[in-house]
């Protein structure tokens, strides 16, 4: 049995790869390929990380649905189970794992990975997508921005550090590919891993193209931010804006932003220069990234300013398009249902049908009393009164 293992890098469309995978494993199955589950709910496999021993480098929305370090631990070592199990019943002639955790873990997990893996194959090709360090920054940020309220200055990757740690503990080093679009098989990471990777068991049309992390324009990130802040700042505040996120991407695509997120020429070239990685995979051969100017790549650290600098100053956006969607989605908002006033008078009880007859009759007798009058308006009959005549 072969086995693929994909360690990333982040933002480099792991996501959408994995909910390819993930969607056609039916069809994958029936090529001899296994894509294990991880749990119903998990479409990567982010618990590798637990079961080889670091639980608290798993993201935190995975963590608080295990209940914390210990259970990820239990659910990592009961996935794996299954997935041995199920190796040993269906016997593949490929497995293939996917988490782009696993790149950012240290030598020790990626040592403790390897063992498990050999204890399988020994046929293991360890898979890392880099991208430009330019692109790569932007996409973290706006990732950031759009799920947690915060952003972080440019750093380097350890690049180099992934690389060798991974060459140290599969004695071989990762199969390297540049994520560019333009290079790509297909344009896409789907139909790239496809057909390096998956081929002679898998054709690319054989897996389904998915956009699982759509984009959000300049604007709706400088917007999302700002709503968070007017809502307190808190966690809770950024669940709710959270359910936001569905209606802003609409709102982007019927009133599409004029360029795509750019950042500032400053911010830009401080994730050039930080991207010491980058540099190193170039000078040693080990991969070439289209349009890297390895000669501006010095190492130097971050501005001092991007540490505190409000998202909006790291890049582009047009104010009257901001205030423009602002202004949409506060028609789109949900209102507070209004409180009800405590002290409006109550209606007056319905009248019971003996004292509407009663007063039905009052008022002929009235009226039989002088012909040449009109009826005289009707006499008010306290409720009960029915039951005091009879």
């Amino acid at each position: 049995m072969k086995i693929i293992v994909h360690m990333g890098q982040g933002k480099t469309g792991t996501t959408s790869l994995q909910e390819s995978l993930h969607a056609a494993g039916a069809t994958l199955r029936s090529r001899k390929v296994l894509y294990p589950r991880f749990g119903h709910q998990y479409v990567a496999h982010h618990l590798l990380v637990a079961l080889c021993g670091d639980p608290n480098r798993l993201p935190p929305w995975n963590l608080e649905r295990q209940g914390g370090p210990d259970g990820a631990v239990e659910a990592a070592q009961l996935a794996w189970n299954m997935t041995c199990e199920d190796i040993r019943r269906n016997r593949p002639e490929l497995l293939v794992l996917s988490s782009e955790y696993l790149a950012l873990t240290t030598d020790g997990v990626k040592a403790r990975l390897a063992m498990l893996l050999s204890e399988l194959s020994n046929d293991i090709t360890p898979v890392i997508y880099v991208r430009h360090p330019i692109d790569h920054y932007r996409a973290r940020l706006q990732q950031s921005i759009k799920h947690k309220d915060r952003h972080f200055p440019p750093v380097h990757q350890n690049l180099r550090q992934v690389v060798v740690d991974t060459e140290a503990v599969f004695g071989r080093g990762p199969e390297l590919v540049a994520f560019d679009r333009k290079e790509l098989h297909g344009n896409d990471i789907v139909c790239d891993f496809a057909t390096r990777f998956l081929a002679p068991w898998v054709q690319a049309g054989d897996l389904p193209r998915l956009n699982a992390n759509a984009g959000l324009s300049a604007e709706v990130l400088v917007l999302l931010v700002r709503l968070r802040a007017e809502a307190g700042g808190t966690y809770e505040a950024s669940r709710q804006v959270a359910r936001l996120i569905p209606q802003l991407e609409a709102l982007d695509r019927s009133d599409p932003p004029t360029q795509p997120l750019t950042l500032l020429p400053e911010v830009a070239e401080a994730a050039l220069r930080s991207a010491t990685g980058h540099r190193w995979l170039a000078e040693t051969g080990r991969l070439r990234i289209p349009g890297l100017e390895v000669d501006k790549i010095d190492g130097a650290p971050p501005p001092k300013w991007m540490l505190t600098a409000p998202a909006e100053s790291l890049f582009l956006h047009d104010p009257e398009r901001l205030d423009r969607l602002r202004t949409l989605i506060e028609l789109r908002r949900p209102r507070a249902k209004s409180v009800k006033r405590q002290n409006k008078p109550s209606r007056r009880a319905p009248l019971r049908f003996r004292d509407r007859l009663l007063r039905f009759m009052l008022r002929k007798l009235d009226s039989l009393q002088d012909p040449n009058k009109r009826a005289a308006p009707p006499r008010e009959i306290p409720a009960g009164a029915a039951e005091e005549r009879g």
